[in-house]
C-alpha cells in the first residue's frame, strides 16, 4: 500500500463521534485493543477502526500540547493524515502520523503507548513527540504542497531532543 499524497487531504473540525461518555484516552485504549484483535483475525487492519483512531488522535494531540515547551504554544491538531500503527509488544503500540497544525502546515508525530492490562481508562505510559525543528532550533511546519506523507515521515526526527516537543506522560 502506498502513501497518499498530502494534497489529497483537508483539515476538518469534526469531533470523534462514538463513545462520547468515555475519555479520549479510554476510547483510544478500546480502539487499539479492537485494532489488535481485528489484525490478528484478518492479518489486516480495519479501515473504520483506523479512521476512529485517527479522529481520536486529533483530540489527544490537542490535550498533550499544553504539556510541551513554549515553542509549540498556539499549536493544535486540526486533522490527521495517514495512520501507521505498530504493535511493538503485547500491550505497546507506536502510532506514526502527520497532522495539520491549525491548517497552517503539516508536521509528523509519534506516540508510543503502553496499555495497562488491568485498566481500560488510562495508559500506563505515553511518550508523545511532535514537530520538526529548523536549523536554528525553531519549530517549522511543512507546506502541504512541499512534501508527500512518506517524505514527512521519513524526515521525522530520530532522537527525542530533535523533536519540537518530546514528553513522557504517565498517570498520577
Amino acid at each position: 500500500m502506498g502513501f497518499p499524497s498530502v494534497g489529497e487531504f483537508t483539515c476538518d473540525n469534526q469531533s470523534p463521534a462514538s463513545d462520547r461518555q468515555l475519555s479520549i484516552e479510554a476510547r483510544l485504549i478500546k480502539h487499539l485493543r479492537t485494532w489488535r484483535e481485528v489484525r490478528r483475525l484478518r492479518s489486516a487492519s480495519d479501515h473504520k477502526i483506523d479512521q476512529e483512531i485517527s479522529s481520536l488522535l486529533e483530540w489527544f494531540i490537542c490535550q498533550c500540547l499544553p504539556y510541551g515547551p513554549s515553542n509549540v504554544d498556539g499549536w493544535w491538531s486540526d486533522g490527521v493524515v495517514y495512520l501507521e500503527i505498530h504493535e511493538t509488544a503485547a500491550e505497546s503500540f507506536q502510532l506514526l502520523r502527520v497532522t495539520w497544525i491549525g491548517c497552517l502546515g503539516l508536521t509528523p508525530f509519534e506516540i508510543d503507548i503502553e496499555l495497562n492490562p488491568t485498566d481500560d481508562q488510562c495508559f500506563s505510559k505515553t511518550v508523545f513527540r511532535i514537530g520538526m525543528l529548523d536549523e536554528r532550533g525553531i519549530p517549522r511546519l511543512s507546506d502541504c504542497r512541499e512534501k508527500s506523507v512518506a517524505k514527512l515521515l521519513a524526515m521525522r526526527p530520530q532522537r527525542n531532543q530533535d523533536w519540537a516537543m518530546a514528553v513522557e506522560l504517565t498517570p498520577r
